[in-house]
């Protein structure tokens, strides 16, 4: 238990200072939605999701810390006590008291209050009245636009779609999406840092076997493909190659259908995302996504299972 039962409130002035303190020795946990955060966010903060479904079903019970936070190791953090301080940010609210009970901020707080042997504090004025003070401590994700640049012409006479002009997109800094062409550029996998690449095909080939690290999941965009078979063995790879410190691409042969699906349920699983959440987010980054309707049952038949969990 802390010393206290209830957070401390500081200003967005005196976050300042907490962000210029070593980053082991504090954390910043933002409360809003997913999207949102995906968008912008305090440089060096921590997404807490609290789904709707987990919402309903926590009604009159007490929420566990382990609901709220997702990642396993960060979770173990906090209870051991490694930071000396720890603050929860939310939209807006100018205080704690205004809080709702069935606020995500409120029952972070309560969780940490119960759980947590450190410095909980709540940030005055949230993101909202933080970052028009201090943009430049926050980051702001590059709106996802579509180019008007015409596709470009190959020796070949093909045409690259304008889609796959650039490199793969970034999902989180350590999962990327993109195509089989891209899985093909040296600089492109260069430039996007990656060590590794999850191949959803039974024809791509791994270009760079014996410089990356690879898996192959052989699925055909199908509608009879039990593409859900995948899952656990991808997001075990992707979470293999992020704990070692390297990036992955998970790509198809069009990065639009296989590769995708691939990447919405590791986001489910990873971030506690209901479906329609982590679609909104992916398609924002790559436009073109289109899991086929089979791939898309089976990934609403995952969400069940992910969302009902614990």
């Amino acid at each position: 238990m802390t010393s206290s039962s209830e957070p401390v409130e500081i200003t967005g002035n005196e976050l300042v200072h907490v962000l210029r303190t070593p980053r082991d020795q504090f954390m910043v946990l933002d409360c809003r939605p997913f999207l949102d955060f995906s968008l912008a966010h305090i440089c060096e903060s921590r997404n807490v999701n609290w789904n709707s479904m987990l919402r309903r079903r926590s009604k009159s019970s007490v929420v566990a810390l382990e609901w709220l936070i997702p990642d396993k190791a960060l979770l173990g953090r906090l209870r051991r006590g490694d930071f000396a301080l720890v603050v929860v940010v939310d939209e807006r609210s100018a205080s704690a008291a205004e809080l709702k009970s069935e606020s995500v901020a409120q029952m972070l707080l309560t969780a940490l209050l119960n759980e947590v042997q450190t410095h909980i504090c709540f940030l005055r004025g949230g993101f909202e009245g933080f970052s028009e003070t201090h943009p430049e401590l926050c980051y702001t994700s590059a709106s996802s636009r579509l180019s008007t640049v015409e596709p470009e012409q190959t020796a070949m006479g093909r045409t690259t779609p304008t889609y796959d002009r650039d490199g793969p997109v970034e999902l989180l800094p350590f999962l990327f999406l993109g195509s089989a062409l891209h899985s093909g550029r040296r600089e492109s996998l260069a430039a996007a840092g990656i060590t590794a690449v999850l191949n959803v095909s039974s024809t791509c080939p791994n270009v760079y076997e014996g410089e990356l690290q690879y898996l192959r999941l052989t699925v055909e965009d199908s509608l009879g493909a039990d593409i859900r078979a995948c899952f656990p063995a991808a997001i075990a790879f992707i979470n293999s190659v992020q704990q070692s410190g390297g990036r992955v691409l998970v790509h198809c042969q069009a990065g639009i259908s296989r590769s995708a699906t691939i990447c919405l349920a590791y986001l489910m699983h990873a971030r506690r995302l209901r479906l329609d959440e982590a679609f909104s987010f992916v398609k924002q980054r790559r436009h073109v996504i289109s899991p086929n309707l089979a791939f898309m049952g089976q990934l609403l038949q995952y969400e069940v299972d992910i969302l009902c969990q614990g």
